[in-house]
């Protein structure tokens, strides 16, 4: 294969640009050698990688995990010169994880923390709204995603891991006698609602049916979990929460959870990856999770089945 360099420096800003006109200016070259030079690499590749018939341009599924290729090919490159030169960068090609803002912490905290105990590596971090973390793995803008069950991603060109198990409980502070304050069985009482758009509205909505004895009116609307939790321990209302998020403040009673063997939504941790080739050390990464995975090993566990 006869591959120039420049050709994959091309492709990706291409890929990020999305426009053949833009894309040449910022190559500084024009845009028929700019043209000649993708051309060249899909016959170098044996592959059309530019869906030309879309408006802006898009990669081909071909396109897509050759981006991640390219991307990998280009930054060793940089490093190996880099380091030839004696440049030191302290994060060189970071492993790149999305993750919503329900797992950025503690589960994706405990889970580099994890990682880090066999292997010395450098994260990069992007939290992102769970539609927009699904097109950062789509287009290969990172090299995991850290999530719950996503059903497009379930599927091929996707692989993923099951690395934990929770519950959205249903929770409110507790009164002066450390029952929960609000009793939405019994009485009407304020909840804090997920925007319509969220992974933990559309959860909620599965479950909705058996839900339908809890008394409630909303009082607030958000997509962030952290911010009904905030709500929550400011007694503002009732809140869904993952268990991840509060096992803390669950085990010190500053949460209760109302009827957690009737009220809880079961959900899976996952770890994503496009099935396109991986660098050596975001591979060392799957792999290792995948050989504890075997032995019994989960960043997180059920509270309510280990309370």
């Amino acid at each position: 294969m006869n591959l120039d360099t420049k050709w994959l420096e091309d492709f990706l800003i291409l890929a990020e640009t999305q426009h053949f006109s833009r894309a040449a200016e910022a190559r500084h070259i024009t845009q028929p050698a700019f043209g000649r030079h993708i051309r060249a690499l899909e016959k170098a590749v044996g592959h059309t990688l530019i869906d030309r018939t879309t408006t802006p341009i898009s990669l081909t599924p071909a396109g897509r995990q050759f981006r991640t290729i390219a991307r990998n090919m280009v930054s060793q490159m940089e490093e190996g010169v880099k380091t030839l030169n004696g440049i030191e960068q302290p994060l060189q090609n970071p492993i790149r994880i999305a993750t919503p803002h329900s797992l950025s912490s503690p589960t994706l905290l405990n889970l580099t923390e994890f990682i880090s105990k066999e292997h010395d590596l450098h994260f990069s971090v992007d939290i992102l709204r769970v539609d927009f973390a699904v097109e950062s793995l789509t287009q290969s803008n990172c090299d995991f995603l850290l999530g719950f069950e996503i059903l497009s991603l379930l599927q091929p060109p996707f692989l993923n891991l099951c690395i934990g198990h929770g519950d959205f409980l249903l929770v409110s502070i507790p009164d002066e006698s450390g029952k929960s304050l609000h009793d939405p069985l019994n009485n009407p009482c304020p909840i804090l609602r997920y925007s319509a758009e969220s992974y933990s509205a559309r959860l909620i909505e599965q479950y909705q049916p058996q839900l339908e004895v809890l008394n409630t009116y909303p009082v607030f609307e958000s997509s962030m979990c952290q911010l009904h939790k905030e709500m929550a321990l400011r007694g503002k209302g009732v809140a869904w929460l993952p268990d991840t998020m509060i096992r803390k403040e669950l085990e010190t009673g500053e949460l209760i959870a109302i009827e957690p063997s009737r009220f809880r939504l079961p959900f899976q941790i996952r770890l994503y990856r496009n099935s396109a080739p991986l660098r050596r050390d975001a591979q060392q990464i799957w792999d290792y999770l995948g050989q504890n995975i075997k032995t019994g090993w989960q960043i997180n566990r059920s509270w309510h089945q280990d309370s």
